[in-house]
């Protein structure tokens, strides 16, 4: 078992998830903010995978895509990206949400056009949120299997994870790629964790 190729292989299926993940919740806000109408629909759309079964959401991609991303690491990204949407959304709605409009306002009245008003008003009051939102869309696609599983399959080299890989490791009752393989995901897990701890400390400034 090639652990360095089943590393890369979920932090190159975690990573484009996320991207995926965070540019499609930010375009939803933006359809929300401007037609307030639809945001009963897209809460109830982006919160459906978090009450469903992620094998569910899996095969509801295999469906719809009429299984042209099948065993492919691309579809597992995207079954990633489907299961970490509730989370991501929901941080950055509220993120954004909690924006201070009278600073908006003031900065707009004392002369700041749009960009720098973003850049040096909006931005640093949201971007703890953001970075917070993306750590978590990396969190949960890294831990992922049901989804990745129905989808992408669990092929060596291509599709294999380190949920999967363990999951195979368990069938086989190989206990030194449980081992291995569970210490690399725990290693993981905790500079994550650190990071995003670091992230939402006070004070902190990138």
């Amino acid at each position: 078992m090639n652990y360095l190729e089943i590393l890369i292989t979920t932090l190159k299926i975690s990573l484009t998830a996320t991207i995926i993940c965070f540019v499609f919740s930010i375009f939803i806000i933006f359809i929300v903010r401007k037609f307030k109408k639809t945001r009963l629909f897209f809460d109830f759309i982006t919160s459906l995978p978090l009450a469903l079964p992620p094998v569910i959401s899996g095969y509801l991609i295999v469906i719809l895509s009429n299984g042209k991303l099948s065993f492919e690491w691309f579809g597992g990204s995207l079954a990633c990206a489907v299961i970490s949407l509730p989370l991501v959304y929901r941080m950055i709605f509220v993120t954004i949400l909690n924006i201070d409009q009278k600073l908006v306002n003031t900065s707009r009245i004392l002369g700041a056009n749009v960009s720098k008003t973003f850049f040096y008003v909006i931005f640093p009051s949201i971007r703890t949120g953001l970075i917070s939102s993306i750590f978590i869309g990396l969190i949960r696609s890294i831990s992922e299997f049901g989804a990745t599983m129905i989808v992408a399959g669990n092929i060596s080299g291509k599709t294999q994870t380190l949920s999967t890989a363990i999951y195979t490791s368990i069938q086989t009752g190989n206990r030194d790629s449980i081992l291995v393989l569970s210490l690399i995901s725990l290693s993981i897990a905790v500079i994550t964790i650190l990071l995003f701890n670091l992230i939402n400390k006070k004070g902190f400034q990138l």
